[in-house]
């Protein structure tokens, strides 16, 4: 009865859905699970770390747009300040036109207008490394928390080989041991 991963058509999960808190809750879920008694296992609710980790495959590609909108943004920004620019210049040439005698104006509109590239090329730079920034930052995030979750289920995965080859299969558990069991898994069924 495992549910099928499809990604989630919304991309606009709770910001509490945050993918490295999800990851986090999956890794808390593990680490602070309840024993299974006489082994080195632990018991997890499958549906509710699925969930998790289904939430957080939902949540990676929210965060991705994200990062991209940002960086549409700071296009779109460069854009305007190019634009903004070039009416500057063009007002400056206009003026320097209608102003031969006035040589002072249209160096100071010139002067203004390089400017005004000048810090409109500084900010679209500083923009791009801050977006860059802000996309490597939470890739790098994401990155270590799925390796942490990956050497989580590892340790999981070899506790539990490590309890299974500790039974020898062709020696048969004493009886006192099988009624624990018994009542142990009996305590599922209910």
């Amino acid at each position: 009865m495992s549910k099928e991963w499809t990604p989630n058509e919304q991309l606009v999960p709770d910001p509490r859905d945050d993918v490295l808190n999800l990851i986090r809750a999956a890794i808390e879920m593990v680490e602070s699970a309840k024993s299974v008694p006489l082994s080195s296992s632990v018991m997890v609710s499958k549906e509710e770390l699925l969930e998790l980790l289904y939430r957080s495959l939902d949540r990676i590609p929210y965060e991705i747009m994200e990062a991209k909108r940002l960086l549409r943004d700071r296009e779109s920004y460069l854009e305007s300040v190019r634009l903004e620019a070039e009416e500057l210049l063009e007002a400056a040439r206009a003026q320097a036109e209608g102003f031969v005698s006035k040589t002072e104006v249209v160096r100071q509109a010139s002067s203004r207008a390089r400017h005004i590239v000048q810090q409109a090329k500084e900010e679209a730079s500083k923009m791009r490394f801050e977006a860059e920034d802000y996309a490597d930052q939470r890739l790098a995030a994401l990155e270590i928390a799925l390796v942490n979750t990956l050497k989580a289920v590892k340790a999981g995965r070899e506790r539990l080989a490590i309890s299974v080859t500790v039974r020898e299969p062709s020696k048969p558990i004493a009886a006192s041991h099988e009624s624990l069991e018994d009542e142990f898994f009996d305590q599922d069924e209910g």
